[in-house]
């Protein structure tokens, strides 16, 4: 296993119990900007969830407004019997670490990987959208609510600079930030391989 803290598990369970329902729950898996998967991911998704509920989406060109709309539109228009999805982006590599990542109970999972600054993970409550698993409850109130204008607020939203030109941030924080908010749990579980 690549790089996985001391303190995560690194054996499998013998199963995963019913916390996790694959009945109940649909991927979203992030495959842009060029359409792949890894080898890892594809297995660990067709192993833990209904083919029929691994859902791609892609984008050309990188346009990520677009693509968080579509992300959220996918999820909010599920059939109702789903009631937990699972985010993932294209390069992540599940393995044995991961399985804790199933196993735990919260509004919101997350499960660590290696990102450029591990100190990002130290933060109280950090979050980041590269593996997680989200009940739709929390998608369903968060989308509920509206700005000052009484306008929808963006379920996923990368913030940018006043004008525009830059995103300043991803939206792993100012999605946790409304998560917590709105008074839903956020934990972390599990580890999971990262990159090409």
């Amino acid at each position: 296993m690549e790089n996985a803290p001391d303190n995560v598990v690194t054996e499998a369970p013998a199963a995963v119990p019913a916390g996790f329902d694959r009945e109940k729950s649909a991927a979203v898996v992030l495959t842009w900007p060029d359409d792949a998967l890894t080898t890892q991911a594809a297995r660990w998704l067709w192993a833990h969830l209904r083919p029929d509920r691994v859902w791609t989406v892609r984008s050309k060109g990188g346009i990520d407004v677009v693509r968080c709309r579509v992300v959220a539109d996918l999820c909010l228009k599920a059939p109702p019997e789903i009631e937990e999805f699972v985010f993932m982006d294209r390069d992540m590599r599940p393995d044995a670490a991961t399985e804790p990542f199933l196993q735990a109970a919260g509004d919101v999972v997350a499960c660590e990987y290696p990102i450029p600054d591990m100190r990002a993970w130290g933060r109280p409550g950090a979050m980041h959208m590269g593996l997680v698993r989200v009940r739709r409850k929390v998608l369903e109130t968060l989308a509920a609510e509206r700005d000052a204008a009484g306008r929808p607020i963006p379920l996923f939203f990368f913030p940018r600079t006043a004008d525009g030109t830059r995103v300043t941030a991803c939206e792993c924080g100012w999605f946790a930030e409304r998560v917590r908010k709105a008074g839903f749990s956020i934990v972390r579980a599990g580890w999971c391989g990262h990159g090409n």
